[in-house]
């Protein structure tokens, strides 16, 4: 691979509107412009691992679909949680075509929080499903999980781009996307403190790395919408964002990988 595309895109957050990232890697691909690994949290993780899998915009429409089932609601009032993250870490690892990062096409780095040590912490080994269920761990959604002795959540609470700990890898550029501007009607109930303090570490992690530890191109995917209440129209609406997004910024992406 030419060395001018030695490059992670890193995909922050945003739940089911990250669709928008693989219509973005749609046209990056049209255009020859290959990532050498993803990075991720949350949404973005997700997306990250589906990408890096080679699965096609469809297919990864699908994925969502499988997801949307009444099974993984929490049913044990034992747990204050609203999904079982047991039963969506075994749907998820059911679905995933690849499930050890050491058997993906290409590498793929999934930020994590460890909630004790109140800092961020990148997956790259063994179980996939275990870090894309700990990457997207937000309470009263998610419970934090257990993986290996640590107590893990969502990578978003620390952690925006992490351009700083993908150099640290070798990684020579990072591309940086974000697609939490992307508005879609207003949020009620209990998910309007959910998304207030998710949006709150967004935003001030975002304002820390982007000033100490910038990435070499951050690309926001804003676009104000009402609601879209069909799954279907909300899913091609967020790829065709990405798309559009896509081809405004294949100028700057194309001059960051040309420089030295």
């Amino acid at each position: 691979m030419n060395d001018s595309h030695n490059f992670a895109l890193s995909l922050s957050g945003g739940g089911l509107s990250a669709l928008a990232y693989a219509g973005f890697v749609e046209v990056l691909k049209e255009h020859g412009l290959k990532p050498s690994s993803y990075a991720g949290l949350s949404g973005g993780a997700i997306l990250a691992v589906l990408l890096a899998s080679n699965l096609s915009s469809e297919k990864i429409i699908k994925f969502y679909e499988q997801l949307k089932t009444f099974r993984i609601l929490n049913t044990h009032l034992s747990r204050l949680e609203i999904v079982d993250h047991k039963k969506l870490e075994l749907l998820i690892r059911d679905l995933l075509p690849y499930k050890l990062f050491e058997k993906l096409p290409m590498p793929v780095f999934i930020f994590v929080t460890d909630l004790t040590k109140k800092e961020p912490l990148i997956l790259k080994n063994g179980d996939i499903a275990s870090a894309l269920v700990a990457s997207c761990s937000v309470f009263p959604m998610l419970q934090p999980l257990k993986r290996k002795g640590l107590l893990l959540g969502d990578g978003g609470f620390t952690v925006y781009y992490g351009a700083q700990y993908l150099h640290d890898l070798g990684i020579k550029k990072v591309i940086g996307i974000d697609v939490t501007g992307i508005t879609e009607g207003s949020v009620g109930g209990i998910f309007r403190a959910l998304y207030k303090q998710i949006n709150s570490a967004v935003t001030s992690n975002a304002r820390y790395e982007l000033t100490e530890h910038p990435v070499d191109l951050d690309i926001k995917i804003t676009f104000p919408s009402p609601s879209i209440f069909s799954f279907e129209r909300k899913t091609q609406h967020l790829l065709q964002l990405g798309r559009k997004s896509a081809q405004q910024h294949l100028a700057n992406i194309n001059a960051v990988l040309r420089k030295s």
